[in-house]
């Protein structure tokens, strides 16, 4: 076989090659292309989860309420976090806590939840300097474990 013959034989084989992976590409599935879910694809279940804990609340269920408030303030609804605030630092359903409480009302703030502001500076005076710092750390790492969890990726 002549060199010539060599090449056009790679050629027409390289040509085949290409049409079969072609080919496959429309007849198998589809790898799944990665997604980034945003805020907007998570709101929906903050909000399932705010609406069952308003539901539990009238029910008198108010620690099985402040668990979905809390998965809530979690995709980000931040009238969950103000509630988990209030609820903490009323000691009402949940273990009386200014430390959480703060912790809560800084995120609420932060989102611009009218109300937390006021709740916070009514507050902020029983904790120590050092509470105070510790609770911002505290916010400061659930804003971080939020903004992971809003933007979940699937399949990088």
């Amino acid at each position: 076989m002549s060199q010539a013959n060599v090449n056009e034989w790679q050629n027409a084989l390289l040509k085949q090659v290409d049409q079969l992976i072609e080919l496959a590409k429309t007849r198998l599935p589809a790898k799944n292309k990665p997604t980034v879910r945003g805020p907007d694809y998570w709101q929906r279940f903050a909000k399932h989860h705010y609406v069952r804990a308003a539901a539990l609340m009238k029910e008198g269920q108010g620690f099985e309420a402040a668990k979905h408030f809390r998965r809530a303030a979690l995709f980000g609804h931040s009238k969950a976090m103000l509630y988990l605030g209030q609820m903490f630092m009323q000691g009402r359903d949940l273990p009386h806590s200014i430390f959480h409480a703060c912790c809560w009302l800084t995120l609420a703030e932060n989102a611009g939840e009218e109300g937390a502001s006021e709740l916070l500076q009514s507050l902020v005076h029983q904790l120590t300097a050092k509470q105070l710092n510790s609770a911002r750390r505290l916010a400061a790492e659930r804003f971080e474990q939020l903004c992971d969890a809003s933007f979940d990726t699937h399949g990088l």
